[in-house]
């Protein structure tokens, strides 16, 4: 029996650990995970990793989903901040042409005004 053949005799697919104790170790394992029924085939691809890269691997995942969660963060802030200037921007357009529409208006009561006979 090939390697790659679980015990359901499916092709098993190769997934990637991420375990502290294997961090980015390859496997062999069955395509339904166990929980649905899967028959829980699994045979290392990868040979072990030295202790050094057991050691080092998970704080260098802690930090990149450290970074993913600040950029996330950032992109969130930078979002909200540029609705806020749309939002102003916005108010500001809408002001102003109510202003300038109300001066028309005002000019216009204005001019006749002069004309009626005092």
């Amino acid at each position: 029996m090939a390697v790659n053949i679980c015990h359901y005799r499916r092709l098993a697919r190769i997934r990637c650990s991420w375990t502290n104790a294997n961090p980015g170790r390859r496997f062999y394992g069955c395509d339904t995970n166990r929980d649905e029924g899967g028959c829980g085939f699994f045979v290392w691809l990868d040979p072990p990793m030295c202790e050094h890269s057991r050691n080092v691997i998970p704080g260098l995942l802690r930090s990149v989903d450290r970074l993913q969660a600040e950029l996330e963060t950032a992109r969130r802030r930078e979002n909200r901040e540029r609705r806020a200037w749309t939002g102003l921007v916005l108010s500001w357009v809408v002001f102003l042409l109510i202003w300038m529409g109300t001066s028309e208006k005002y000019e216009a009561t204005h001019d006749e005004m002069k004309q009626l006979p005092m």
